[in-house]
């Protein structure tokens, strides 16, 4: 068994390839905290509601909204921050209330943003 600090990598590719996975989600978190001043627990709630609301079952996409229980559910974060940052959200035109619950605002933008965070085929730097 390896001493708990000793790292084991199977594969340098493998590292390399997750390295420039992170620095990618970081430059887009970083990218998403300037251009709309929102901080990291809003980027995470932002990528949650549109990962809930679009549903794939389906041979199309459908937009379903989603509501504060199924976001606090999947994310373990209480309701009521929820509704903080889902505000800040709005506020800052990313996301938009309805009766049926909280959707992104553009599903273009969106679609693109998560397809940035994890193609494994850009380059990092």
């Amino acid at each position: 068994m390896a001493d708990a600090g000793e790292a084991h990598v199977s594969d340098l590719s493998d590292l390399i390839r997750a390295s420039r996975a992170a620095s990618r989600l970081f430059r887009l978190i970083e990218s998403l905290r300037s251009r709309y001043g929102v901080d990291l627990d809003e980027v995470m709630v932002y990528f949650a509601v549109g990962r809930l609301t679009y549903d794939r079952s389906q041979s199309m996409m459908m937009i379903r909204p989603t509501n504060i229980a199924s976001l606090s559910d999947f994310l373990g974060i209480p309701r009521e921050t929820l509704r903080r940052k889902l505000l800040r959200l709005e506020e800052r035109e990313l996301v938009q209330r309805s009766s049926a619950g909280f959707a992104v605002r553009d599903p273009a933008v969106w679609r693109r943003l998560a397809e940035v965070a994890v193609d494994d085929k850009a380059d990092a730097e």
